[in-house]
């Protein structure tokens, strides 16, 4: 089992159109929190954690250090879902000393992430690139990476999948662990209509990546694994 931790409740720096967490964002809830009382209601848990968000990294570095710290103190290792567009050089010295396992929620590279909006189509491409240099930046310090994907109708159609592919090879190259692909939650029909694949789409978008999960050298779709596992009835989902 393992925890998640939240600072900053859902506060992020980005408005993704599909995000279930819009809605919570919009109810005025309070984001403070204190480390110590944190650390305190964690000690009683006695898991692993994961700092997670909205975006986590929106957490003072100051604080995100004393969370690494004492996670790597207690349990030899810590865990952050991003979105990787705040990735600075402190942060990845912190995720290789405290042994972080970072994921990257991104939809692709250039126009497939259009979705993960950042206030206008220059801003969101410029955020895009920067958690695209962020992906290498983490993978070249030897910090071990995976991916979150959502497939939707902006990156999973059919004339998309090609690129999306050669995405994901080459995030095979750069040594990327594995992807975790979340089919699309649609919580209204502005999003069902603008972003969902039909059925059929995402059968054909699912078997297209379970094709090229063939081929791939180390990377692993991991949502194929925890299909097979729970037929086996060894059922181990993690999300």
């Amino acid at each position: 089992m393992t925890v998640e931790l939240r600072p900053l409740g859902v506060r992020c720096n980005l408005q993704c159109r599909y995000c279930y967490q819009v809605p919570i964002r919009g109810s005025g809830a309070s984001a403070r929190y204190s480390v110590e009382k944190i650390k305190n209601s964690m000690e009683s848990h006695r898991e692993p954690f994961i700092i997670f968000g909205g975006e986590p990294l929106l957490v003072p570095e100051e604080d995100l250090e004393k969370f690494f710290a004492w996670g790597y103190h207690f349990y030899g290792g810590n865990g952050i879902q991003t979105n990787g567009t705040l990735v600075n050089d402190n942060h990845v010295r912190m995720f290789k000393k405290y042994n972080v396992h970072v994921g990257i929620s991104m939809d692709g590279p250039g126009e497939l992430n259009d979705t993960r909006w950042c206030g206008t189509p220059e801003r969101t491409r410029r955020s895009t690139k920067k958690t695209e240099a962020a992906i290498k930046k983490i993978r070249d310090e030897g910090i071990a990476l995976h991916i979150n994907v959502t497939p939707h109708r902006k990156n999973a159609a059919k004339e998309l999948l090609p690129k999306m592919n050669e995405w994901i090879r080459y995030l095979d190259g750069l040594g990327v662990e594995y992807i975790r692909f979340h089919i699309l939650e649609a919580d209204n029909e502005d999003v069902r209509h603008n972003y969902s694949l039909t059925i059929d789409e995402n059968i054909a978008a699912f078997f297209n990546f379970l094709d090229l999960e063939a081929g791939l050298k180390s990377l692993r779709l991991i949502l194929f694994d925890e299909i097979r596992n729970s037929l086996m009835g060894k059922d181990n989902a993690t999300c």
